[in-house]
């Protein structure tokens, strides 16, 4: 399987934009990837300063560029959000982590949240529920139609 880590500016972000938050993405979609960052920087004080497709990868990336906050996918390869959960908050015990997944029963929350998750955010809620979790408010989740950004970009990649 080709990396597909894609990295931007290694740690200048927070440090030379004071307010700002940085902001690492796993998830073992592209198109996902390609979207939430759409998403993500539309609010000002949030930089992507990262992306990763692999657990690995996402670990790698954030021992060397410290992000605030790792948005990431709960089911994914290589051991998924908890496997990535307990990494990333070993090499950046500070970090904030956010689980965003379509799965959102009991036992996942559960699961993720001993790993150590921040806060849990479904892949169906608006974008505003998304950006709060990542700025650290306290979020309830909401269940509407997909964020239109994604379902765009998703139907767009599948043509």
């Amino acid at each position: 399987m080709t990396d597909r880590s894609e990295t931007a500016h290694a740690g200048q972000h927070s440090r030379k934009h004071p307010g700002t938050l940085t902001v690492l993405l796993l998830d073992d979609h592209t198109v996902m990837l390609e979207a939430l960052r759409a998403l993500i920087e539309s609010d000002d004080t949030l930089v992507v300063i990262a992306t990763a497709s692999r657990v690995p990868d996402a670990i790698r990336l954030a021992r060397g560029m410290q992000p605030d906050v790792a948005v990431m996918d709960v089911h994914m390869p290589d051991g998924g959000g908890w496997a990535a959960a307990r990494g990333l908050r070993e090499v950046c015990p500070d970090i904030r982590l956010v689980a965003f997944s379509s799965f959102d029963d009991a036992l996942v929350t559960r699961t993720i949240a001993a790993a150590g998750i921040s806060a849990f955010v479904t892949k169906g809620s608006e974008i505003s529920v998304l950006l709060a979790a990542i700025r650290g408010e306290d979020v309830m989740p909401t269940h509407p139609q997909p964020m239109p950004l994604i379902r765009r970009t998703i139907a767009a990649g599948a043509e």
